[in-house]
């Protein structure tokens, strides 16, 4: 029989590969869902408007079945009904799966956190199985009713579905058998895993203490986690000689020692300097369970070396000039002038930070406190008297770290006596060697750099060149002006980069020139005003000056990303505070975390993962519903 003379109910089902319009929209629609809580989630427009759009199809997947079933003869609504019955649990999966999400769990208030987690261990096993029990015996629904569609014989449904709900409900034992799993400790890893190792900066720590620093490992000697820990500590160890003693510790046998420290249970790390009211703690909590503690294992350097350094060192305070266009840590900004990464890598270093503007006293004099003052991409002059006060600060033996603008400042009061000076008219650009960000030519001065030299401040970007490259978004041209103190040029630029004088970052022959431009500079010299007590005994004074100020801005400071720029300030900055011993890499085996852009390159990502094998797909089932059609025809 053709398809033209096919009677009302078998015309609702234009057919594409035995699927349904309804099971279509159905699988569609979930599609969509999935897209939106699994590839993009957070609080994201596009989840919410995938999910949104997905819901719609969903129902309206229902709302045709409903028709379907109205349309129906007398005898063949049972097969209808039962396809309405199974899509319905299919959407109620959806809805019970809503009900663990977290706004939806924090509305509900539990009173304490056992309630929580066995609520959300109840949902998140129901909705799967719910999903499985509606989904599989409704398409095989569909499959009959493609099979027959002007007559269908209501037992050939029944027995299909009910099979169907047999295999989805065998296949649901997997839920429960995977938490019971994970709750009796059965465990089989076949992923990779591994512990990060002691950094060398966390090894140089442990070598340079000058007090003895006692850590304590609160954990069982048969746990799991204990012979992880010994593989890290064992290195420290033995590094820190005498200063570093490392003890392993059972809490319920210790208890006035878990008192003193205030560790509540096993599963910390306890880090311990001084004694009596003079004693310093610092606390890292792992967990006692190798499950718990997985995840902060891979980061464990990272962890130790902040609690390390508070330790090791007291507390410094950077001062940020501030009221002149600077980057800023906060407010309506694009990435390339946010500095909220910077400040909190700085108060990881133990750094206390700080702004400092004419209203604070800059026109006057640094404040005492001030270990290193930064002058961060200044986009107006600084007033005489500031730049006077931050001269006479440099002087005393302070440290300074400048970085400029093209179309900013020169700050010469500053820089005249560093033996330096800058031309924010020239931006550095390379025409071969450089990031691509706008696809447009004005992407020739996202410059990207690992000629390092063997500077203090550079130790770990020079042993690492060939791993770690430093990126400048936009730097203009740093000169040493001859007879200056001493200097030495840190960071150079690519070879066969050029100085741009007209903005077309086009190369002229005539008015520029090419060759490996100063990016970072490093000057150190005598104090020429004594008096200033720093507490260390300073015989020099030292500063960096950068070409650039966004290579320390949010888009190019990331540990993930990009770690030369990381690195480089807690090199720089252990260099500048005079603790060399500071410096070097921290470890850590974390995955690091796949981020895809919503630009062109994210449509790559997901028309290769998604659009693609959907197109194939859709010409296969469109390819077997042609030829479905000649056979009836």
């Amino acid at each position: 029989m053709s398809s033209r003379n096919a009677p009302p109910a078998a015309l609702s089902r234009d057919l594409i590969g035995g699927l349904s319009a309804a099971a279509l929209a159905f699988l569609m629609g979930m599609a969509l869902v999935f897209l939106g809580e699994r590839i993009f989630g957070g609080e994201s427009t596009w989840r919410y408007g995938l999910d949104a759009v997905g819901l719609l199809l969903v129902l309206g997947s229902l709302g045709l079945r409903l028709q379907g079933l109205s349309a129906a003869s007398a005898d063949q609504k049972g097969p209808h009904r039962l396809g309405v019955i199974f899509g319905g649990l299919a959407l109620l999966s959806l809805l019970v799966y809503g009900l663990a999400t977290e706004g939806v769990v924090d509305a509900l208030a539990f009173a304490d956190e056992q309630g929580e987690d066995r609520y959300e261990v109840v949902i998140t096993a129901l909705w799967p199985i719910l999903w499985l029990a509606g989904t599989l015996p409704m398409l095989a629904v569909d499959r009959v009713l493609a099979a027959n569609p002007v007559v269908v014989v209501a037992s050939r449904a029944k027995d299909a579905a009910m099979g169907a709900l047999g295999f989805s409900l065998a296949l649901s034992m997997l839920f429960p058998l995977n938490y019971l799993a994970h709750q009796t400790n059965e465990r089989w890893d076949f992923g990779y895993f591994k512990t990060a190792r002691p950094g060398s900066s966390t090894v140089s720590m442990a070598e340079g203490l000058q007090e003895p620093v006692a850590v304590y490992l609160f954990f069982p000697i048969s746990s799991d986690v204990t012979e992880e820990l010994r593989t890290y500590f064992d290195v420290l160890d033995q590094a820190g000689g005498e200063n570093f003693v490392v003890s392993y510790v059972d809490h319920a046998l210790e208890p006035d020692l878990t008192k003193e420290l205030k560790i509540r249970s096993n599963g910390y790390i306890a880090i311990a300097r001084g004694e009596g009211d003079e004693q310093q703690v610092e606390r890292i909590k792992l967990g006692e369970d190798f499950e718990s503690a997985r995840k902060k294992l891979k980061r464990l350097d990272e962890d130790f070396n902040k609690s390390l350094i508070k330790m090791a060192r007291g507390k410094r305070v950077a001062y940020f000039t501030a009221g002149h266009g600077e980057l800023q840590s906060d407010g309506d900004v694009d990435v390339l002038h946010k500095t909220s990464n910077l400040r909190k890598l700085l108060r990881a270093l133990n750094y206390t930070v700080k702004e400092l503007s004419l209203a604070e006293g800059l026109g006057n004099e640094i404040p005492e406190d001030a270990s290193v003052v930064v002058v961060l991409g200044p986009e107006s002059d600084l007033l005489p008297e500031e730049q006077v006060a931050i001269d006479s600060f440099r002087q005393k033996g302070g440290s300074l770290l400048v970085a400029l603008e093209p179309g900013g400042p020169d700050l010469a009061t500053v820089l005249s006596p560093l033996g330096l000076r800058f031309d924010p008219t020239v931006t550095l650009a390379h025409d071969a060697q450089f990031i691509p960000v706008t696809r447009r030519i004005s992407d020739r001065a996202n410059l990207v750099t690992n000629e390092y030299s063997t500077h203090g401040s550079v130790t770990t970007l020079s042993r690492n060149s060939s791993q770690l490259v430093f990126i400048t978004p936009a730097a203009g041209l740093l000169e040493e002006v001859p007879g200056g103190p001493k200097a030495t040029v840190t960071i150079k630029a690519l070879d066969k980069t050029f100085g741009d004088r007209n903005g077309d970052f086009e190369f002229n022959a005539a008015t520029e020139e090419r060759k490996k431009f100063p990016l970072a500079v490093a000057v150190s010299g005598a104090i020429s005003v004594p008096g200033a007590d720093w507490g260390d005994e300073r015989s020099e004074y030292r500063s960096v000056v950068m070409a650039d100020a966004t290579w320390a801005s949010d888009a190019a400071l990331t540990l993930d990303a990009n770690k030369a720029n990381f690195q480089y300030v807690i090199d720089a900055m252990s260099w500048l505070s005079h603790d060399e011993g500071m410096s070097g890499t921290i470890e850590s085996e974390e995955d690091v975390k796949i981020e895809h852009a919503k630009d062109e390159q994210g449509w790559v990502f997901y028309g290769t993962a998604f659009i693609l094998p959907a197109a194939f797909l859709g010409l296969g089932l469109g390819r077997l519903s042609v030829r479905r059609r000649r056979g009836n025809a």
